[in-house]
């Protein structure tokens, strides 16, 4: 440490010790640091030098330096050193009237000298008591402020639990019912106690008094019972200290000495704002003084308040009583996360119109518009004492009757339990508003605590977070209540956390039996009975589960999952109208409305409404995102969305979303899932070097992977034939798209399929998503099979139930058919398929519709025919080209085409469906 020459290089020493770090001024407490620190604040960098090692500057940059090494000290946590009694005093002689000044030098330079200096001031409100005792606190930080006026009880607390005084049990033995000559006693009791304590702490108090006051709502009074003000009910206070003080009271009191304040002069008032802000422009100063008037209270808050909007200060405004108020209102009814007030409820909490505000007042305010107010400064917002605070909550409560988040929060602030409850039992996801009310909540009664944990519990669930820790606490205080209901409750929650892992049969240990289910939590129990069912491939037991959970009472966010579960057992039995009526009537909650949207897109989906399920899945997906689904979740939809896109040959957009879900999902079983499904659109892009990666990665996982052993198989199983369709892209060269020409040879595809058909054939596995597999790869092995063989391959597939699965049959069977020259058959097929508005099925109808026309002779009708291709996405045109190309006599279609170039006739072909317009007659050449 080098040689400490001047009080500044003591109080920099015992600050540089706690200092750390830099910022934009460089190295924090250096002397280029301070130099910049003051520069910002109006000064001369280079008078700091001066005052540090020499002490030689003038007053206002003195106090400039010593405000900034008065702010470090608050950053390290320390108290800021006293303010240099030059430079008190110079401030005070600056910004205080000849009366003020007076005052200020007794006080100060007696408490300097070791006396303990005991003086009254009186004045009314605008004489500028606050300002003298602000400019005493700057001089003598380590003094003890008072304000006093309305309700002292909330001045009094902080105090009592600084000083240590029991101030609650005396305030509660305070009644309106009492003599009033005991409610006297009380009272002076307090004062007795408060002026011990406070000649016990020792520090100068400062206090300031308004003229009237109450206690714990009751009238202050003498030691005779009579009412009386606030100056003569403190006065016995006063004369039992024994410590300094300096009080500024509205009125004089009875018996104590006291000295008069007059009003201060326009040029005091200037002088004070210059003093408090010397950097503010000179016109700015005339705005607050005219602000103010001649009421140096106003003034004084006005300072405080542009000193916060411009330098970032944060006063304690709440002692000042007059501002009080206006700070608890806002501080309660403006929350960060919706901080518009309305004027009528900030107009009932003030007990008085916005046109009544006073200069400060209308200073705090920030108008929003709407007949709506905001903070103009959060930072002023200060803790509102309990009493208050519920006040406050209680009256907002009963203001805002439509807002959820509103209503949420003043039940909690106002600590209306049983109504917080009420709105979260009404729809757990609201939870999602409140999201620190469970840790919150550890000292709730056990009734009360209980509620809450069904309300988190599902909460969680419905989010699939079952392992979340608050979820696992919730359930743990379920399954230990005394209530047998609610135990049975938590092992029904507990078996749907092992369903959603997949873990089935510990879900069955824990689940309740059916009959023993009834009520609410019946409803949820069967819902959980329905998914091991389901599970377990009795898809009739499931439906008549659901079936019975939909016949019990059930709140809306209930109702949701019960239509969402119709939804999905009908769409399992194949009643797709109904199902999709099911899903349609989920409109509650925001997470299961996305859920069913997405049900709905997908169940379109397998209907080949392609461009319906295009829709519907996107709302779902968005729905989703914005309900904040977990990552996994929104991963699996985004992923079966590419293959939407994949269907309808978006490829760009598809690939963004497949590989986007491969990206942000933290389960590998999902990115495998989507990888597989990246495989697919890989291989309808031509891609099948990449498609075998993507499919290679995904088998590999699915393989090994131990957890959903029977979700893991039949993925297994779909990816082996997404490999083998990467396979035929590769030894085809044709993209794997409709329309699908027969008679190709791929040994290796054919080996996975072969050892995958007989798999499928020979365990007879349940579900429809196994018929739709057995249907894939009986199709793709028909086409690397000899003609005869793929008409007896698909014919037992012509019995599809399911329309779409039955088009799929039609095409392969007709394909077949077209292969041996049985076109009229083969068209015959086609006709039965109808008009499905599926891109795939659209061009392998057209497709074989064409060949079938060549085939007849036919070739200005097939020509004619190809018109139908302008509907079709591009890529289908493309494939289109390609297929029929090689179908077409190739001197028939280059006379066509009539194009020389030395592509081979099925490549133009295809360019130009892809690319030119379709030909609109049978004469020559596209036109």
């Amino acid at each position: 440490m080098g040689e400490v020459s001047t009080l500044w290089q003591t109080h920099l020493e015992i600050l540089r010790a706690r200092l750390s770090g830099r910022d934009h001024r460089g190295k924090k407490g250096s002397l280029r640091w301070l130099e910049a620190a003051v520069a910002e604040r109006g000064g001369r960098a280079g008078t700091v030098r001066n005052i540090l090692y020499k002490d030689l500057g003038s007053p206002e940059e003195k106090l400039r330096l010593f405000d900034v090494l008065a702010d470090l000290y608050t950053e390290a946590g320390l108290e800021a050193p006293s303010l240099p009694s030059e430079l008190a005093l110079e401030s005070a002689r600056r910004a205080l009237g000849r009366d003020k000044r007076r005052l200020f030098r007794r006080f100060v330079r007696g408490l300097e000298a070791g006396e303990k200096p005991q003086m009254v001031m009186v004045g009314g409100a605008v004489t500028g008591k606050g300002v003298l005792l602000a400019a005493v606190e700057r001089a003598i930080p380590e003094s003890l402020s008072l304000n006093l006026g309305g309700e002292l009880a909330q001045h009094l607390y902080p105090l009592a639990e600084r000083l240590g005084v029991e101030l609650e049990a005396t305030l509660a033995q305070l009644s309106p019912t009492q003599p009033y000559a005991l409610q006297a006693a009380l009272q002076g009791e307090l004062r007795s106690d408060l002026a011990k304590a406070l000649n016990t702490y020792g520090k100068p108090l400062l206090l300031r008094a308004e003229k009237e006051g109450q206690i714990g709502g009751l009238p202050l009074r003498d030691p005779q019972g009579n009412p009386v003000g606030l100056a003569a009910w403190l006065e016995p206070l006063l004369r039992g200290l024994t410590i300094p003080f300096l009080a500024g009271l509205s009125e004089p009191p009875p018996n104590l000495a006291w000295s008069p304040l007059s009003a201060p002069s326009r040029a005091e008032a200037r002088r004070y704002v210059k003093d408090r802000l010397p950097d503010l422009a000179p016109e700015r100063v005339e705005a607050l003084v005219n602000q103010a008037g001649r009421n140096f209270a106003e003034l004084s808050r006005l300072v405080l308040l542009e000193a916060a909007q411009t330098q970032g200060s944060s006063p304690n405004l709440a002692q000042d009583t007059a501002l009080r108020p206006m700070l608890q209102a806002l501080s309660i009814l403006s929350p960060e996360a919706d901080p518009a007030v309305p004027v009528g409820l900030l107009e009932k909490a003030l007990g008085k119109g916005l046109d009544k505000l006073s200069q400060a007042e209308r200073t705090l305010l920030s108008p929003m518009g709407e007949g709506k107010v905001r903070p103009a400064l959060r930072s002023l917002l200060p803790e509102v004492p309990e009493r208050e605070s519920r006040r406050l909550h209680t009256l907002a409560l009963e203001f805002f009757k439509e807002d959820v988040f509103r209503q949420l929060h003043h039940a909690l602030g106002a600590r209306r339990l049983d109504r917080l409850l009420e709105l979260l039992s009404q729809d757990p996801s609201r939870l999602s508003l409140l999201p620190k009310l469970w840790s919150e909540s550890a000292n709730w009664p056990r009734l009360e605590r209980e509620k809450l944990a069904m309300a988190v519990v599902r909460y969680r669930a419905v989010l699939g977070q079952y392992a979340h820790p608050e979820a696992l606490e919730a359930l743990d205080i379920l399954a230990h209540s005394p209530e047998p209901t609610t135990q049975t409750w938590a092992r029904v929650k507990s078996a749907e956390a092992k369903v959603d892992a997949g873990e089935f049969p510990a879900a069955l240990e824990l689940l309740p039996t059916p009959k023993e289910l009834q009520g609410e939590v019946g409803a949820e129990g069967l819902l959980v009975w329905a998914a091991i069912e389901r599970w377990q491939g009795d898809y009739i037991q499931a439906e008549g589960y659901v079936r019975q959970a939909l016949s019990f009472p059930t709140p809306p966010f209930l109702a949701d999952r019960v239509r969402l579960w119709q939804g999905l057992v009908a769409k399992d039995a194949g009643r797709f109208a109904e199902a999709l009526e099911a899903l349609e009537q989920v409109t509650h909650d925001p997470l299961l409305v996305g859920r069913a949207r997405y049900q709905s897109g997908d169940l379109l989906l397998r209907l080949g409404r392609v461009d319906e399920a295009e829709s519907l899945m996107g709302q779902g997906l968005r729905a989703l995102e914005e309900a904040g689904a977990p990552t996994e979740e929104i991963a699996r939809v985004r992923a079966r969305f590419g293959t939407v896109l994949r269907r309808l040959a978006k490829f760009s957009p598809a690939e963004e979303h497949l590989y986007r879900a491969v990206r942000e999902t933290p389960d590998p079983f999902i990115r495998a899932r989507a990888q597989s499904e990246a495989s697919l659109l890989e291989a309808a892009r031509g891609r099948p070097i990449e498609a075998l990666a993507q499919a290679a990665e995904a088998e590999a996982y699915f393989r090994e992977v131990k957890e959903r052993p029977e979700e893991a198989h039949y993925r297994h199983r779909r990816t082996l034939f997404r490999m083998a369709v990467a396979y035929w892209v590769r030894d085809t060269g044709l993209p794997y798209l409709a329309p699908f020409p027969g008679g190709q040879n791929s040994a290796q595809a054919t080996r996975i399929l072969e050892s995958l058909q007989g798999e499928l054939q020979a365990q007879r596995l349940p579900g429809d998503r196994y018929a739709a597999l057995s249907l894939d790869v009986a199709l793709l092995l028909s086409l690397l099979s000899p003609a005869l063989e793929a008409e007896r391959l698909l014919r037992p597939q012509l019995k599809q139930n399911d329309p779409y699965f039955q088009a799929q049959a039609r095409l392969g069977y007709a394909e077949a058919l077209a292969r041996q020259g049985k076109w009229g058959e083969a068209l015959a097929q086609t006709v039965q398929i109808g008009d499905l508005p599926d891109p795939g099925i659209l061009s392998g109808k057209l497709g074989l519709e064409v060949h079938a026309l060549l085939g007849l002779g036919q070739e200005e009708a097939a020509w004619t025919r190809l018109a139908a291709a302008a509907t079709l996405p591009q890529p289908y045109r493309a494939q289109l080209g390609r297929v029929l190309g090689r179908l077409w006599p190739h001197p028939a279609l280059q006379e066509r085409l009539g194009n020389p170039s030395p592509l081979a006739p099925e490549d133009t072909l295809a360019l130009w469906l892809a690319t030119a317009p379709p030909p609109t007659s049978s004469q020559g050449p596209w036109s």
